[in-house]
C-alpha cells in the first residue's frame, strides 16, 4: 500500500494537467503554425466541444475496460494528440484531432479520482485528500518549474517542451505497471440503491431542494468555468498581444503558479470560516481580474505598466478560479450520495464543457470581427448576465439544504453512536 502511495504520487505528478505544455500553446500556435487569434480560441471551444460529446459514450465503452488500462488509453491519446500538435499543419484537421486531447484529458481526469481511492481503500478516512494533497503540492512545484523553463525552450527550439510532455506521460504510463491492486478492485463496480416508496413531508421537500441545488450548481459550472477556460486562453494572447516574449511568459506563469499554490494550501481554511460567501467572494475576484485586463488592452500605457497589470490581473484570475473547484466538489460530496452524487457530478462536468465550448466560440468570433479586447469585454457581459442569477440561486438553496440536511446528520450520528455502542 505505502509503495502504491509513492507510485501515485508519481503518477499524479506527471499527468495530472500536462507539465509544459499549456504555459506556450497559444505562442506556439500563433508563432510556429502561424494561426490567428481567432483560431486559437476556435481550437479551444473544439477541444471542450468534443468533452461535452464524449463525456457518456467514454463512461459506456471503458465500462468493461479496467481503471488501469483506462488510465494507460488516456496516456496514449495524449502522446499522439502532441504529434498532431507539433507536426500537423493543416487547421481543420488539428481540430479533428483534439478529440485525442479530450479523451486524453477526460478519460485521466475521472479515473485518476477513482484509482486513489482504490490505493486509500483500506486507509483512514482522511487518507484520500491527504493523498491528493501531496500529490497536488508536489504537481504544482513541477508545473511552476515547467513554466519557466518552457519560456527559455521555446528560444532554443520550441518543440522540445512537447517532447518532454511526452516523456513524462510515457513515465505515468510505465508507473501504471508498478501499482499493484486486486482484479476486484481494478474493476468499477455498478452500485445501485433502492428507492424507499413511502417519504416523509420532509424528505420530498429536502429533495426537492437538491434537485434545484444541483441545477444551480450546473448553471454555475456552466458560466464561470466557461469563462474560465474563455479567459485563460485569452489572457496568454494578451500577453503575446502587449509584447511579452516566451521568456517572460515563462516568468509571469511560473510566480502565478507558486502564488495559486500557497493559497490552494490556505483555501481549506478560509472556505470554512467564508462558509457560503465563499463561492461568491471568489468569482467576484475572478471577475475584478478579467475587468482589469480588459482595461490593460485599451489603456495607452508602455510595456513595462501593461504588463503588471496583466500579472496582477493572471494572478488574482488563478488564485480565485482554483479553490471554486474544491468548494463545488465539498457542496456536491456533503449534499448528494450513491447514484445522486454520481449523476450530479456527470452533469456538473457536462455544464462546464458545454459553457467553454459556447463562450470560446463567442470570443473566437468577437477577435475575428473586432479586436481582443472587445472579447474580453463583450464574453464578459454575457457570462455575467448568466452567473449572477445562477449564482444567486445556488446561494438559496445551498443554505437551504444545509438546513434541511441538518437533522438528517444529526439522526445519522446518533445511529452510528447507538450501533457503536452496541457492538
Amino acid at each position: 500500500m505505502e509503495a502504491n502511495k509513492k507510485l501515485f504520487i508519481v503518477f499524479r505528478c506527471v499527468t495530472y494537467d500536462i507539465l509544459f505544455y499549456y504555459t506556450l500553446e497559444t505562442m506556439f500556435l500563433t508563432l510556429i503554425k502561424g494561426y490567428s487569434f481567432s483560431q486559437v480560441l476556435f481550437i479551444t471551444s473544439v477541444d471542450l466541444l468534443f468533452v461535452t460529446l464524449l463525456t457518456f459514450p467514454l463512461n459506456y465503452m471503458l465500462r468493461k475496460v479496467s481503471i488501469l488500462n483506462r488510465l494507460r488509453i488516456g496516456i496514449i491519446a495524449f502522446i499522439l494528440y502532441f504529434f498532431a500538435f507539433m507536426y500537423v499543419q493543416n487547421f481543420y484537421i488539428l481540430c479533428v484531432l483534439t478529440m485525442l486531447k479530450a479523451v486524453g484529458g477526460q478519460v485521466l481526469a475521472l479515473n485518476s479520482t477513482s484509482l486513489l481511492k482504490v490505493i486509500c481503500k483500506d486507509s483512514d478516512t482522511n487518507e484520500v485528500s491527504k493523498l491528493e494533497g501531496r500529490a497536488s503540492a508536489a504537481w504544482w512545484i513541477m508545473e511552476a518549474s515547467s513554466a519557466m523553463i518552457a519560456g527559455y525552450l521555446f528560444q532554443f527550439n520550441p518543440y522540445i517542451s512537447y517532447y518532454i510532455s511526452s516523456g513524462l506521460l510515457l513515465i505515468g504510463f510505465i508507473t501504471t505497471y508498478f501499482i499493484k491492486i486486486s482484479k476486484e478492485d481494478n474493476y468499477i463496480q455498478e452500485k445501485r440503491t433502492i428507492r424507499r416508496r413511502k417519504e416523509s413531508a420532509l424528505q420530498k421537500d429536502l429533495a426537492k431542494t437538491l434537485k434545484r441545488l444541483a441545477v444551480a450548481i450546473s448553471l454555475v459550472a456552466f458560466a464561470f468555468w466557461g469563462a474560465a477556460e474563455t479567459f485563460a486562453s485569452s489572457a496568454q494572447l494578451l500577453l503575446q498581444y502587449i509584447g511579452a516574449t516566451s521568456v517572460v511568459m515563462g516568468w509571469v506563469y511560473c510566480a502565478v503558479k507558486i502564488l495559486t499554490a500557497g493559497v490552494n494550501m490556505l483555501s481549506f481554511k478560509i472556505e470554512k470560516k467564508l462558509g457560503w460567501k465563499f463561492l461568491p467572494i471568489s468569482i467576484t475576484g475572478f471577475m475584478c481580474s478579467i475587468i482589469l485586463m480588459t482595461v490593460t488592452f485599451f489603456i495607452p500605457a508602455s510595456f513595462a505598466v501593461k504588463l503588471v497589470f496583466m500579472m496582477i490581473g493572471i494572478a488574482v484570475m488563478y488564485v480565485t478560479r482554483n479553490p471554486y473547484r474544491l468548494n463545488i466538489k465539498n457542496t456536491m460530496t456533503n449534499c448528494f450520495s450513491g447514484t445522486s452524487l454520481e449523476r450530479v457530478y456527470s452533469y456538473y462536468f457536462l455544464a462546464e464543457n458545454l459553457g467553454g465550448t459556447i463562450f470560446s466560440l463567442l470570443a473566437s468570433f468577437i477577435v475575428e470581427q473586432l479586436n481582443l479586447g472587445f472579447a474580453f469585454a463583450i464574453s464578459l457581459g454575457v457570462i455575467l448576465i448568466v452567473l449572477v442569477p445562477s449564482l444567486i440561486m445556488y446561494v438559496t438553496y445551498y443554505k437551504k439544504a444545509e438546513q434541511e440536511l441538518l437533522p438528517t446528520k444529526i439522526d445519522v450520528a446518533q445511529n452510528n453512536k447507538v450501533e457503536n455502542k452496541n457492538a
